[in-house]
């Protein structure tokens, strides 16, 4: 929310009736929860815009953008020590099914070698190491 009040130049109040006023309209989508909340262009709004057939190039947008979401997500609960990101939280975040998130983790992964997890079971969770490997 502070980002978005720098940004806006607006108090807190104008700021979430503005995004909320923005997400009932369908031009940005809420994700995250708690302090982690983040908004995003609508991809009904997205398509809109877009002005190119080209879908794979769209498609490998919106991959790089989530892999670089959460990355971000997972290095700032790691400074905060917080716990890591789950499968479900990563397709909440996303909008991937479970397979889609383990593939782009695993590729994450690959690109990022302080990335630790998932480990097995409901519990496991993808972690940012601040320790350098």
């Amino acid at each position: 929310m502070a980002t978005a009040i720098r940004i806006c130049q607006r108090n807190e109040t104008q700021v979430r009736i503005t995004l909320d006023t923005l997400e009932r309209e369908e031009v940005f989508e809420r994700g995250g929860v708690g302090r982690s909340i983040y908004w995003s262009i609508s991809p009904s709004l997205h398509r809109q815009l877009s002005d190119s057939g080209d879908m794979e190039h769209h498609r490998r947008i919106e991959r790089d953008a989530a892999k670089t979401r959460i990355l971000s997500i997972l290095i700032e609960r790691a400074r905060r020590g917080e716990p890591g990101l789950s499968n479900s939280d990563i397709r909440r975040i996303t909008h991937y099914d479970r397979n889609q998130v383990y593939i782009l983790m695993k590729e994450l992964k690959k690109e990022e070698s302080r990335i630790i997890g998932p480990g097995k079971g409901h519990t496991a969770t993808y972690k940012y190491s601040n320790n350098a490997e």
